[in-house]
C-alpha cells in the first residue's frame, strides 16, 4: 500500500488506467454487461450513453488516404458528478479519474473494475496495461512570464543564452523500468490546461493561467499473453506507479511542495 503524502493542493489533472485484452466478443457488449459491471463498482455509479469520434488514416503506395471519421457509440459507467468514469469495450477496460484521494483509494476502484471484467467477460489474457498521470503545475505569477527555474528540476528546462530566453518548449524521454515495461515522460509549459475542463470526465477545478505539464505514461507490453487476473493486475499497477511517484518527487523542488502543493486549494 502507498505511504506517499497526499497534498491538499496536488497538481494532478487526470489519472487513467487502461488494460487491453484479446477481443473474443462476437458483438458489442450489451446493456446487461454494463449493468452488471456498474453493480459491482458500488453505490452511486450510473450508466451514461455517449458518442466518441475517432479519425482513421490509411497509408498506401500513393501516400496517405483521406481521413475517415468514425463515430463510436459508447456506454460509460460514471459516478454522478462525472469525476470518475469506467469505459468497457470488447477488447479493453479504461478507468479515468479527475477526483483523486490518493493511490490507495484509486487502487480499490481498480480492483473492483478488474474483478468485474474477470468475472463477466473472462478475457483470455492481457495484451497491454498502461497507467497515466497528468500533472498541471500552477504557481503564483507576477506580471511577467513564469520563471520555472524557481519551481522545477533543472533537467526540465531548455538551453538558454544571455541573448535568447525560451518562450515555450516540449520534451519527452523514455525510461526502462523493468522487463517489457517502459515509462515515458512528456513535459513543458502551456498557456492553459491540457486536460479539458469539461466533457464526459468533469474537472471540479482547473488552473486558469499558465501551467507546467508533467505527463507520465507508464506501461507494460508483455511479449506473451499472461492470464487476466484482478489481483495480478493491481500488483502490476503498483509496479508501474512506483517509478512515476519517484520521478515526480525528484522533479519538483521543496519550494513548490511547501508553497503550492501543501497549501489549501483556492475556492
Amino acid at each position: 500500500m502507498s505511504t506517499s503524502e497526499v497534498y491538499p493542493n496536488a497538481p494532478l489533472a487526470l489519472v487513467a488506467v487502461e488494460v487491453r485484452f484479446p477481443d473474443s466478443a462476437s458483438a458489442p457488449l450489451g446493456a446487461a454487461v454494463h449493468r452488471a459491471v456498474r453493480d459491482r463498482l458500488g453505490r452511486d455509479w450510473v450508466i451514461e450513453g455517449g458518442k466518441q469520434q475517432t479519425m482513421e488514416v490509411a497509408f498506401g503506395p500513393s501516400g496517405m488516404s483521406a481521413p475517415n471519421l468514425r463515430q463510436e457509440n459508447l456506454s460509460r459507467i460514471t459516478v454522478r458528478d462525472r469525476t470518475q468514469v469506467v469505459t468497457l469495450r470488447p477488447d479493453s477496460l479504461t478507468i479515468e479519474a479527475t477526483r483523486y484521494g490518493g493511490y490507495d483509494i484509486f487502487r480499490e476502484l481498480l480492483h473492483r473494475a478488474f474483478a468485474a471484467v474477470e468475472e463477466l467477460l473472462e478475457p483470455d489474457g492481457i495484451s497491454r496495461l498502461g497507467l497515466r498521470y497528468i500533472d498541471e503545475i500552477s504557481v503564483p505569477t507576477g506580471d511577467g512570464p513564469t520563471n520555472w527555474v524557481d519551481w522545477v528540476h533543472g533537467s526540465l528546462l531548455p538551453p538558454s543564452t544571455e541573448s535568447l530566453a525560451p518562450a515555450t518548449w516540449t520534451g519527452a524521454v523514455q525510461y526502462d523500468i523493468g522487463p517489457q515495461r517502459r515509462l515515458v515522460l512528456r513535459y513543458g509549459p502551456a498557456d492553459q490546461p491540457v486536460v479539458a475542463p469539461s466533457g464526459p470526465l468533469r474537472r471540479l477545478r482547473a488552473p486558469t493561467g499558465p501551467i507546467f505539464m508533467l505527463d507520465f505514461d507508464s506501461f507494460w507490453q508483455p511479449e506473451e499473453i499472461p492470464a487476466f487476473s484482478a489481483d495480478g493486475l493491481v500488483q502490476s499497477c503498483d509496479d508501474l506507479r512506483a517509478p512515476v511517484r519517484t520521478l515526480f518527487t525528484e522533479l519538483v523542488n521543496d519550494r513548490l511542495v511547501d508553497e503550492v502543493f501543501r497549501m489549501e486549494p483556492p475556492k
